[in-house]
């Protein structure tokens, strides 16, 4: 492994941190962003393993940029500031249509990815028609397990509009967990996969949270490269992920962090139903 790991958080927006290739004749620089999930800083933290990975994998030299929240990666992806991004099905339908961004890869479980909505145990809360009268929290308006298809299902189930107009937007799904933990709000809607994470960890308790809806299937996280990146890139980035085999030891401890089984190619008719889904919503214009 190389001994260099260069991770930077930004703030607001990533600016440009350099061309694609180093100075001097110097190795490939590989600009990276990922959509804060979760916290920003955990995020960075978390991944130092997998830049390592990439950096011996693709002979790159790795630039990970987390930014403070989701708009941030598709302005950075969309400007090519950075060469590719950790999106959400909705950033990435988002980019696609801005930029043309091209999907490469996704988790096995991104093809069949769901939103769990939570309260706490003795709400009285039990189905989303249960909801009215009560206080909501979204993560971040960007976010598709967070936002665009618990509201999608929401306006299915004839939920009152004013809840959705009053919902409080926490920025991200572990925010809201806490959100709906503390009482802030009475019922929220996030990743199931950072949720079952969190009850895990014990961050969030049984006697404080229960799942009371889980919605239906949909395509979620996909790793998406700017339209004008050089093919060898990409696919030296796609086929590190590929490559990854949850038999090598090595490999299983990456995987996990990323909450992975397997990668597979990803394809963009796949996003065709939330494409739809945020049209019906406005959200897409």
């Amino acid at each position: 492994m190389q001994k260099k790991v260069f991770v930077v958080v930004v703030v607001l927006l990533l600016v440009t941190v350099g061309c694609a290739r180093g100075s001097g004749g110097g190795p490939n620089v590989l600009r990276l962003a990922m959509i804060p999930s979760t916290d920003p800083g955990k995020i960075v933290r978390d991944s130092q393993p997998l830049v390592k990975y990439l950096e011996k994998r693709t002979s790159s030299r790795i630039e990970l940029v987390v930014p403070t929240n989701y708009a941030a990666v598709v302005e950075a992806i969309a400007n090519d500031r950075v060469d590719i991004a950790y999106l959400g099905g909705f950033t990435f339908v988002q980019a696609s249509r801005r930029a043309g961004v091209l999907p490469l890869v996704q988790r096995e479980r991104d093809r069949n990815f769901h939103s769990v909505f939570i309260t706490q145990p003795r709400s009285g809360i039990n189905t989303l028609t249960d909801l009215k009268g009560h206080s909501f929290a979204f993560g971040d308006v960007n976010s598709t397990s967070g936002h665009l298809m618990p509201a999608y299902y929401m306006r299915a189930a004839n939920v009152d509009q004013s809840l959705l107009a009053k919902a409080l937007y926490t920025g991200g799904h572990d925010a809201t967990a806490l959100a709906v933990a503390n009482g802030k709000v009475d019922a929220g809607a996030m990743d199931e996969l950072v949720f079952g994470n969190m009850m895990k960890s014990g961050k969030i308790a049984p006697e404080q949270v229960r799942v009371f809806y889980t919605t239906p299937a949909f395509f979620d996280y996909v790793w998406a490269a700017r339209k004008d990146l050089d093919p060898k890139l990409s696919d030296g980035f796609a086929n590190a992920l590929l490559k990854l085999d949850a038999s090598n030891p090595e490999h299983k401890v990456l995987l996990d962090l990323l909450n992975a089984t397997k990668y597979l190619r990803a394809d963009d008719s796949s996003y065709d139903k939330l494409r739809q889904a945020a049209r019906d919503q406005g959200l897409l214009k």
